[in-house]
């Protein structure tokens, strides 16, 4: 099963294909920082520190989402939308 790290603290949950980066996070016990929890605000934003190419691909909304934010696609996701498809995944909280 795929493992999600959420930095600081490494925190590490063990999740299914299919989970987003914010339901591992509650999983592996961290109080993860969300709002609309369906892509469109922004809270939830976090650095993807590695295994982004474990990650779906982003869409649309979210990259419009993370556009407003000024954060670059290839190192940051929205956590309430985002699914891990495989392998690992390290990522850091906050904006």
């Amino acid at each position: 099963m795929p493992k999600v790290t959420i930095m600081p603290g490494n925190h590490v949950a063990e999740v299914e294909p299919g989970t987003t980066l914010l339901d591992a996070g509650e999983h592996a016990g961290v109080d993860m920082e969300a709002g609309c929890f369906n892509c469109s605000c922004g809270t939830c934003v976090a650095e993807v520190i590695s295994g982004m190419e474990n990650l779906e691909e982003p869409t649309p909304e979210e990259l419009d989402v993370l556009d407003q934010w000024n954060k670059d696609p290839e190192k940051y996701r929205l956590t309430c939308c985002v699914k891990v498809v495989k392998g690992d995944v390290t990522i850091t909280q906050g904006h």
